[in-house]
């Protein structure tokens, strides 16, 4: 293995633990018992601004899909893995294409992958009546992980300066 890949792979890891712990230490069961709300959005999107692709998507997926499994809701794992995983993707894809100027836009607008994904899996599994309240409350997580990802990006990207 080459340095890059080690490096890759460590950060991986510590930050597939931020996501756990900031998704499972950090859980308000949503109004109707169709999942929770949480901060792990900030550490999905984090993963992405670090690692960039693919190793972003799949930490996001994989510590996300982990996180649902740990607090018990093991039939959102397989959807958590794809809508985190888009939300790392197209964060990633935007800053490409928007570069530093767009930055809060990346994390806006990819953090709206949360209430859209999750909102076509609940409608499969409960229908779209049932789907629906929750569409306000994944919104209002994705935001505020927007958010945080985006107040400490700065301090991220100044880690990484001095750790290469």
């Amino acid at each position: 293995m080459n340095k890059e890949t080690i490096r890759k792979l460590t950060f991986s890891g510590l930050l597939a633990a931020e996501i756990i712990l900031l998704t499972t230490l950090v859980a308000i069961p949503m109004p109707g018992g169709l999942g929770f709300l949480n901060l792990g959005d900030a550490g999905v999107l984090s993963a992405a601004f670090i690692l960039g692709s693919p190793w972003g998507v799949l930490c996001a997926g994989m510590a996300s899909a982990a996180s649902d499994l740990l607090l018990g809701y093991a039939v959102y794992a397989p959807a958590t893995f794809i809508v985190k995983g888009a939300m790392a993707g197209l964060f990633i894809l935007l800053r490409r294409v928007m570069k530093e100027k767009g930055l809060l836009v990346a994390f806006l607008v990819s953090s709206l992958c949360v209430p859209a994904g999750y909102f076509l899996y609940e409608a499969l599994l409960y229908g779209a009546a049932a789907a629906a309240p929750n569409m306000l409350f994944n919104a209002v997580q994705g935001l505020i992980g927007a958010g945080v990802a985006y107040a400490t990006h700065g301090f991220l990207a100044k880690l990484l300066q001095r750790m290469h």
